[in-house]
């Protein structure tokens, strides 16, 4: 498989990136080891703070 670019992280910032690349006719691959985000502690806006410093939601930057 072969792209001009890899975008590592399909965020609000890295699918931003991905797009606007391949708006200007590049070739992307976006990586994303996230897992879903169906869990209520991440639809729901106030329980956001929640799984703040939970591994399962954060990795640290690990």
């Amino acid at each position: 498989m072969q792209a001009d670019y890899v975008v590592v992280g399909a965020g609000s910032g890295g699918c931003a990136v991905a797009y606007r690349l391949a708006e200007a006719g590049h070739s992307v691959i976006v990586v994303e080891a996230g897992g879903s985000d169906a869990g209520p502690f991440i639809q729901m806006p106030g329980a956001l703070s929640y799984p703040m410093n939970m591994a399962r939601y954060d990795w640290g930057y690990k």
